[in-house]
């Protein structure tokens, strides 16, 4: 029997639409050295918050380090903001 390699991130759930929002590097490492408690790390309690914008709605929310789950997949991939919005909406400015 062939088992298929499911594959799998850290991500927060969006408190707005409900997806996941995959971690940043920097989260992941600030996750991964409080949870082995070294003291001489640098890193405060107030680092077990941050703030991440979400790639489906684009809302910027506050999450916990205990917000943080294992989502099976693959992450959604990040849309520049430039090339998601048409161009023809966009106001020209006063010198252009």
């Amino acid at each position: 029997m062939i088992q298929e390699a499911t594959q799998s991130y850290r991500a927060v759930i969006c408190q707005c639409c409900r997806q996941p929002i995959p971690l940043p590097a920097i989260v992941l490492h600030i996750e991964s050295t409080l949870q082995q408690g070294d003291p001489e790390s640098g890193i405060d309690k107030s680092a077990r918050a941050f703030s991440l914008r979400c790639r489906s709605c684009e809302k910027e929310m506050r999450y916990r380090t205990s917000d943080i789950v294992d989502v099976e997949g693959t992450p959604k991939p990040r849309i520049s903001r430039a090339n998601g919005r048409k161009r023809e909406n966009l106001t020209r400015a006063a010198n252009a």
